[in-house]
């Protein structure tokens, strides 16, 4: 492919026209497969709920995450992500849908992004090919259809990295850094983000640490407005949330950073590709900063979190640089196929080393690209699948509670689930925290001034289990078991649909 597009020899003016048409033509691809059947497919996953609950409490003028009051750092959960969702929900409703049709619109963005970043460094072809990668990576579409708040860290990444370019430019570095720093307040994953910044910034141009200045504004105006307004919240979820950031000892740590490496070569094949593929990237400062932003943010949250499985949403900030990887591969690693078989057979070998060339390259392209089609159309399946939520059995189940529901009763439900009921509605997890036992996500003390109602089993009017409650609460969450147990023989069954079945305590 690289060897064909050399050879096009175009005027400016229509080298920009088409140039512009191309990457026109790869966005709407993007947007095409990333919105297509979007409410339904995949399922409904529990933590883009979580942002739906938060983004539709601040509508309301509230701080809070379903019985969680005054702050949700708690959670790992800053504010800018569900600052932007609020507007979006303003003009396109609030519901999944719309928060879903948020992220896949932000990874489209991205396609462009990634282009411009590329662009930038001068190589039109490897700009439009990284583009065209990212619009047709498989894992980079599933996890745009997912409302995760990691899919606002890619944009605000890639444009970092756009306006630090070579970091030449003291007003790029500057404008990079105050990026970064809304990064920081998106997600907690943007910690990663801000120390590979710094390391580029020591390696290269150490005199110029200062302009790194700008990166704490953000985080600087997020920690006084909390400050004035519930002080006490934020300093216990901040607390609560940096000490979950190192939970293993450093024996635990590297074993968990070679498993992430090999689970995720081993289970995508763009992966690997996309590792080799960024060592061959040119200019060479391309190479480094890619290298870098990639390689430190898996090194250190690849050493305390699993990047697979339910944890997967972990590694959307760093797909655009597997997408870019794959593109660089095709660009700059092909030609070693061409040269050598030219080498060898005159020009009969560079006649098969184009069509092999074509062949090792183009095959697994095109089958991606028709396994995803019928993904699009057929529905996305996913290694997480028994955890994901059946959108019709769940409004189904909506549909029967909500007109028995008053507005006060109390509803213990997964988020995936208990979004659209019409009463006061509280996580497994949060009801079997504040009887004071820790949890996986949460802590045995929060403060009863915190909770918006009384959220414990004891207190609740309906309980309405599904399959994440049977195939990861009552594994992982302390007690859990023993309250389904409790609630399947003492409580009246009311209805059930699928893997959902709405209990009432008698």
């Amino acid at each position: 492919m690289s060897i064909i597009i050399n050879r096009v020899r175009l005027s400016p003016r229509w080298a920009i026209l088409l140039e512009g048409v191309a990457l026109l033509l790869i966005v709407a691809l993007a947007l095409y497969l990333r919105t297509t059947h979007l409410a339904d497919n995949p399922g409904w996953y529990t933590d883009e709920t979580t942002h739906l609950d938060i983004a539709r409490h601040l509508l309301a003028g509230e701080v809070r995450y379903m019985v969680i009051t005054q702050s949700t750092l708690l959670f790992g959960r800053p504010p800018l992500f569900h600052l932007l969702l609020t507007g979006w929900l303003r003009l396109f409703g609030d519901d999944l849908a719309a928060l879903r049709l948020f992220t896949t619109a932000l990874n489209a963005l991205s396609c462009g992004l990634l282009y411009g970043l590329v662009r930038r460094a001068g190589d039109r072809w490897l700009a439009l090919l990284a583009a065209l990668m990212l619009a047709l990576y498989p894992q980079a579409i599933l996890y745009s259809r997912f409302g995760f708040s990691y899919n606002l860290l890619v944009p605000l990444l890639l444009l970092a990295l756009w306006l630090l370019g070579d970091g030449t430019s003291r007003r790029g570095r500057l404008l990079a850094a105050l990026v970064i720093g809304l990064c920081l307040i998106t997600d907690v994953f943007a910690l990663a983000l801000a120390a590979a910044l710094m390391t580029w910034l020591l390696l290269t141009r150490w005199r110029a640490l200062p302009d790194l200045l700008p990166l704490m504004i953000p985080p600087i105006i997020y920690t006084v407005v909390m400050l004035l307004l519930a002080p006490d919240a934020f300093w216990f979820d901040l607390r609560f949330t940096l000490t979950r950031l190192n939970s293993l000892d450093l024996a635990g740590q590297v074993a968990n950073l070679a498993n992430n490496y090999l689970t995720l070569i081993g289970q995508d094949g763009w992966m690997l590709a996309g590792l080799i593929g960024l060592f061959l990237l040119r200019p060479p400062h391309l190479r480094g900063v890619c290298l870098l932003f990639a390689g430190l943010p898996f090194i250190l949250i690849g050493r305390t979190v699993p990047f697979y499985s339910l944890s997967a949403y972990y590694t959307i900030p760093l797909l655009p640089f597997v997408a870019l990887g794959v593109a660089g591969l095709m660009r700059y690693g092909a030609p070693y196929i061409v040269k050598g078989l030219r080498e060898s057979f005159g020009r009969a070998g560079h006649v098969v080393g184009l069509g092999l060339t074509l062949a090792l390259l183009g095959t697994p392209l095109v089958d991606s690209l028709s396994r995803t089609l019928t993904f699009v159309e057929v529905g996305f399946p996913t290694p997480i699948d028994p955890f994901l939520t059946d959108p019709q059995d769940a409004r189904t189940a909506a549909a029967y509670l909500n007109p028995l529901l008053k507005p006060d009763d109390v509803v213990i439900a997964a988020p995936s689930v208990g979004w659209l009921f019409h009463a006061d509605v509280a996580d497994f997890q949060m009801s079997i925290a504040v009887s004071g036992v820790d949890t996986p996500h949460l802590p045995g003390n929060i403060p009863a001034d915190r909770l918006a109602f009384d959220p414990r089993f004891a207190a609740a009017d309906y309980a309405v289990v599904d399959n994440l409650w049977r195939n990861w609460g009552v594994i992982h969450v302390p007690g859990l078991r023993e309250q389904l147990v409790e609630i399947e023989s003492q409580w009246s069954r009311l209805f059930q649909v699928g893997a959902i079945t709405i209990y009432r305590r008698i």
